[in-house]
């Protein structure tokens, strides 16, 4: 058997694989609603000249003709965060597809169902929509050619999904980062860790290959027993979750990251190996290593760990923040009830936007004229007073503007500096709260520059108020401009009060509607339009009560937080294992000299002034790139005049973070050189 270190290490790569494979296939269910290898095709463009029967019976057509099954899939409009439909054509009745008819879809997962029916029951939901073709390959165009008969076609662009797309950013490529660091660390300082033992080999006349071989073959006794044993408890743990449902899917998905991870596990056991065969046999059986090559490579190892460490540790930092923000707004939202928001749905909604206008324009105004609607529309008071030149940013350019209808403060308490509650008005109204000092005349202009925009493209009269200071209103979960907010609270904003149903265009309604900024009180409103209005309901995709959406995205920013802290905890153990591989090649370098300074009375700085010398210069050179990181990436978000990349946002408090996490790799190098330190006094003293 290996090493315990690189027992570690192989075993490792096992139970990593078996983890990401877990992740992987619950993350992307949720999203590619079917786990199978399957080919698409988007229809989003629809001439309506087809017949839904026709449609179905086509589907149906090229699912025979090249047995395949052809699915089609649509969120649920009520639960769309945990359940979803798909309608089936199956060509073979004794194939696993057959049976997914009969007795519903095997989820992976346990937060997301999928629900099946005939592709003959699809006509409340399609044509539209996503076709999954499953069992056959190079179908696609045929499915697709054959939709456009009906004129039904995909949007030119289209994109599909793909399993590796969830490792371009997030959760799962910093865990996969890790498990690849971590591995290949172990790995590295177990071959290091026996570096005395290679020596005796060679000694006895062993080659390189012969060593390296015979390192391949203790590999694979250990995994003789250690795959089983991660197999097995595997299997013990997905028949507890879901009962081995998809665990066809799932095994090849583990298959493959285990070979990601062993083979760059085996290329550093070999290289690793080959360094210590750079020394000589002599210094060798003293426990010599080569300094500069073996140093080098440690180091590219912990420079690119401290750089993850930082993303992770703002990702985790992020994520607690939502998550406590999170759990405060979904006490807030279960006060609504069945408070519900709608969505424009992605499969209809973009196909003909005067269509969409037109049908759902009308009947938006007209539920808002009558108090059934709720508006809140998240800005900034930068929009509403642009910097120009001689007309500097206002002074509380951060604070928010929050516009709303009137039944907005019918449903939520603004009070004026008198104690009297604001209530529906005749006029547009802008509410600045006391204590907020801006220019009003400006701030008349910029907001008939917004209704200009959005409304009618008459000047309105707009009557400016005062608010209470001190007071924090409910958002809805209107979302901000520059991103989600988490909060549904915020803290003295300038109200801008439109009378109900006088002001937006029919566009602007399905725009803020389609933006998160229209609230039903009573859900019934929506599904009372759906069933008298069976095409134009196609146009809503979703009628989710904010409690249900609020507690989903409570319960994936856990999993993200869950998974980030992981990680966290493995690039720690990065960090050490990089610390004590570095501290064993110094170490054992220069055991006599540590040893000759000790006893001449030299300090423990002053003995080991290089290694710390090195450290430090890597801290400061992290905090360093850091720093100038986040100033750029700060600049970046302030320049109107330069596009920023997804990934590159910062809070500024990264330096703060680095500073942190290279105090914390610092500590953990002088601990295990302390340790090397005093087990070399020791010896040394013995031997004397």
């Amino acid at each position: 058997m290996p090493n315990r270190t690189l027992s570690f290490a192989y075993t490792a790569c096992a139970a990593f694989a078996a983890l990401l494979a877990f992740l992987l296939a619950a993350t992307a269910e949720q999203t590619m609603f079917v786990l199978e290898d399957s080919e698409m095709v988007w229809i989003t463009e629809n001439e309506g000249t087809h017949d839904i029967d026709a449609v179905a019976r086509t589907v149906q057509q090229v699912a025979d003709d090249h047995g395949a099954a052809v699915g089609y899939a649509v969120l649920d409009v009520h639960e769309p965060s945990s359940l979803a439909h798909l309608y089936l054509a199956v060509s073979d009745p004794d194939s696993h597809y057959a049976r997914w008819l009969r007795d519903g879809y095997p989820a992976f997962g346990r937060g997301f169902t999928v629900q099946t029916h005939p592709i003959t029951e699809f006509g409340e939901v399609g044509p539209n929509g996503y076709y999954f073709i499953l069992g056959a390959s190079d179908v696609r165009p045929v499915l697709r050619d054959a939709l456009a008969a009906h004129g039904l076609h995909e949007a030119p662009g289209t994109q599909v999904t793909e399993l590796w797309h969830y490792f371009t950013g997030g959760p799962l490529f910093n865990l996969l980062a890790v498990a690849l660091l971590a591995t290949v660390a172990a790995v590295g300082a177990g071959v290091l860790l026996s570096a005395r033992d290679y020596a005796v080999m060679r000694l006895q006349g062993h080659s390189y290959p012969g060593i390296l071989l015979a390192d391949l073959a203790k590999i694979a006794r250990l995994w003789a027993v250690a795959l089983p044993a991660v197999a097995a408890a595997t299997l013990v743990f997905l028949g507890v979750y879901n009962g081995w449902n998809q665990l066809g899917r799932y095994t090849p998905l583990a298959l493959v990251f285990l070979t990601v991870l062993t083979l760059p596990c085996l290329a550093a056991h070999a290289a690793v190996l080959g360094l210590v065969h750079t020394t000589g046999i002599l210094p060798a059986l003293k426990g010599r290593l080569p300094v500069r090559s073996t140093t080098a490579a440690v180091y590219l190892v912990r420079v690119p760990v401290l750089v993850l460490t930082l993303t992770i540790l703002g990702s985790v930092v992020l994520s607690a923040q939502q998550a406590r923000d999170q759990r405060v707004g979904l006490e807030l939202y279960e006060q609504y009830g069945d408070a519900s928001r709608p969505a424009l749905s992605a499969n209809y909604g973009w196909s003909d936007e005067q269509a969409v206008d037109d049908t759902l324009g009308p009947w938006l105004r007209r539920v808002d004229a009558d108090g059934d609607m709720v508006l809140a529309v998240h800005s900034s008071l930068e929009f509403f007073l642009p910097a120009a030149p001689g007309n500097p940013a206002p002074s509380d350019g951060d604070t928010s503007v929050l516009v709303v209808n009137d039944t907005y403060l019918t449903e939520q308490e603004v009070l004026a500096p008198s104690g009297e509650r604001h209530g529906p008005g005749e006029t547009v109204r802008v509410i600045v709260p006391e204590s907020v000092s801006v220019p009003t005349d400006q701030l008349v202009e910029g907001t008939n520059r917004w209704l200009a925009l959005y409304g009618a493209p008459d000047t309105f009269d707009v009557e400016v108020l005062t608010a209470a200071a001190g007071q924090t209103l409910f958002t809805y979960g209107a979302q901000r401009p520059e991103g989600s907010r988490f909060l549904p609270l915020l803290h003295e904003p300038v109200l801008v009060v439109l009378p109900n149903g006088q002001v937006l265009s029919d566009n602007a309604y399905v725009t803020h509607m389609s933006g998160r900024s229209t609230v039903f009180p009573d859900p019934e409103v929506v599904e009372a339009f759906r069933a008298e209005n069976p095409q134009a309901s196609r146009y809503i995709s979703m009628v989710e009560t904010l409690t249900t959406s609020a507690r989903q995205e409570h319960a994936a920013t856990l999993t993200v937080l869950r998974s980030e802290l992981f990680s966290l905890a493995g690039a720690g153990a990065v960090l050490l294992l990089t610390a004590a591989a570095a501290c064993i090649v110094y170490v054992r370098t220069r055991a006599q000299t540590i040893f000759a300074r000790h006893i001449s009375g030299w300090t423990f700085l002053a003995t080991h002034r290089r290694l710390l010398a090195a450290e430090a210069a890597v801290a400061v050179g992290f905090v360093g790139w850091a720093t100038w990181d986040t100033l750029t990436a700060l600049a970046a978000r302030n320049d109107p005049t330069r596009a920023l990349i997804p990934g590159t946002e910062a809070t500024g408090a990264e330096p703060f973070y680095a500073l942190g996490i290279a105090a914390a790799s610092l500590a953990i190098t002088v601990a295990a050189l302390a340790l090397f330190h005093r087990r070399i006094v020791r010896e040394g003293t013995s031997q004397a």
